[in-house]
């Protein structure tokens, strides 16, 4: 008797992290010396994957707004500029082992962006910063940081007030003393 096999499924399958969406972008090739041409818009529409990131996600559910998503996009830059985590420090005590060559010194833009990220940490304090960094460096999502909708609701408020705190300060928010111009 020969039994026909069925082919096991774990119920696992893997599912590509891609979800293209038509969002509003600022046009890239906009040109102030064109303005008020029709071939010249200030914001077009674009396919973009909006599960590329967390803040990428909040931005085409349009929970955040446009500062605090370039507020995001400059700490993700600065992040990613320090070498993720951030520049190790030297040891100096400890000498090279063969093969392992010693350590490249840090670069101009690696000194900037770290004397940054520790002005943003002293700005939004160390529970906020860690969030940021978590969300907005790494690219974690917020449900994978927390379980309950309270604890994902709680990190939520945290990111955007430190989105809002930072778009301030650099200037991507007027803190209503101004009026915004278009």
């Amino acid at each position: 008797m020969s039994e026909k096999r069925k082919k096991q499924t774990s119920g696992l399958e893997w599912k590509p992290k891609i979800k293209v969406e038509k969002v509003t972008i600022d046009n890239p090739f906009y040109s102030k010396a064109h303005r008020g041409v029709g071939a010249n818009p200030v914001k077009i529409q674009a396919q973009m994957n909006i599960r590329e990131s967390a803040i990428v996600t909040l931005a085409a559910r349009k929970q955040i707004n446009e500062a605090q998503l370039a507020a995001a996009t400059r700490f993700r830059s600065l992040y990613e500029a320090m070498g993720g985590a951030g520049a190790g420090s030297f040891d100096y005590s400890r000498e090279p082992v063969d093969g392992g060559g010693s350590r490249e010194p840090l670069t101009e833009q690696q000194i900037r962006a770290g004397q940054e990220l520790k002005r943003c940490r002293e700005i939004l304090g160390i529970k906020a910063y860690d969030i940021m960094s978590k969300v907005a460096g790494q690219g974690y999502a917020i449900g994978e940081l927390a379980k309950s909708h309270r604890e994902r609701t709680t990190l939520a408020d945290y990111l955007k007030d430190g989105l809002d705190e930072m778009a301030r300060n650099w200037g991507y928010e007027n803190r209503g003393d101004r009026r915004k111009s278009a």
